[in-house]
């Protein structure tokens, strides 16, 4: 479980440098960034609150 959520924090890390290198002039994409966030959010919640000590 623990690798399994630091595998949806790293997904979402990675959506985003990827959605901000394709798109740098300009802003980052909206989808990619929401993509992004999910994921992540969902690693540290199972982080968070799956894996207690």
């Amino acid at each position: 479980m623990y690798y399994l959520a630091k595998i949806f924090q790293a997904t979402g890390l990675t959506v985003i440098a990827i959605g901000f290198v394709q798109s740098f002039p300009r802003l980052l994409d909206r989808n990619a960034l929401t993509i992004g966030t999910i994921a992540f959010v969902t690693g540290w919640t199972i982080q968070r609150f799956f894996l207690r000590d």
